[in-house]
């Protein structure tokens, strides 16, 4: 009797199955085109980047910039300017105050107000306040030498306070001024280029 044979012992050779192409080989990827940035490194130091600024009034200078059709870095300029010329005239006076909870002092000292004391301290209150310390408020079109002003007088050989804050509080000073008719915000059209006048028309 011979014996069975194996099903598994196989003396012919596996078939070679061919591998899938890759679909890196079959697909063409072309190389995503790069953005010209020149212009963004040119203008990126009249970029400012502030951090605490009331968001509500970040908002407000957003809403005047598309009503006039204008940057929304030139209206915060322009608050901001109108309130570092009444500072230096002396019609705008900023008095920080010791902050409790930090090395640096204050403009907003509401916590430690005399008012405050005897009220029971709001969750909701303590919550808000670290939120806007979070938010980030970006505009572009400040000059070199208004950044450096601003930074000057918030530093602890001027104010001593967050930048944050102190624009915070020439945002809202310059706002007011502008609600009120002090501080006018006229557009004016913005020549780019030169044109060539076309053959017969002059």
């Amino acid at each position: 009797m011979t014996p069975r044979r194996n099903p598994f012992d196989s003396t012919e050779a596996a078939p070679t199955v061919a591998a899938p192409p890759s679909i890196y080989d079959s697909l063409r990827v072309a190389a995503p085109r790069k953005r010209n940035r020149q212009w963004e490194k040119e203008h990126l130091i009249q970029k400012v980047v502030y951090r605490g600024v009331d968001p509500k009034l970040a908002l407000q200078v957003k809403t005047i910039a598309g009503d006039l059709l204008v940057p929304e870095g030139e209206v915060a300029r322009a608050l901001v300017e109108h309130a570092l010329r009444a500072y230096a005239e002396g019609d705008l006076n900023f008095t920080p105050c010791p902050n409790p909870l930090k090395m640096r002092m204050t403009l907003f000292p509401s916590s430690d107000s005399p008012r405050n004391h005897d009220k029971p301290k709001k969750a909701t209150k303590q919550k808000s306040s670290s939120t806007a310390w979070r938010v980030i408020t970006t505009w572009r079109g400040f000059p070199v030498d208004l950044k450096n002003e601003i930074a000057a007088l918030a530093s602890e050989d001027g104010l001593h306070v967050p930048v944050g804050e102190l624009v915070t509080a020439m945002l809202r000073f310059g706002m007011k001024a502008y609600e009120s008719g002090l501080l006018k915000l006229e557009p004016i059209q913005k020549t780019t280029g030169l044109t060539l006048v076309q053959e017969g028309k002059k």
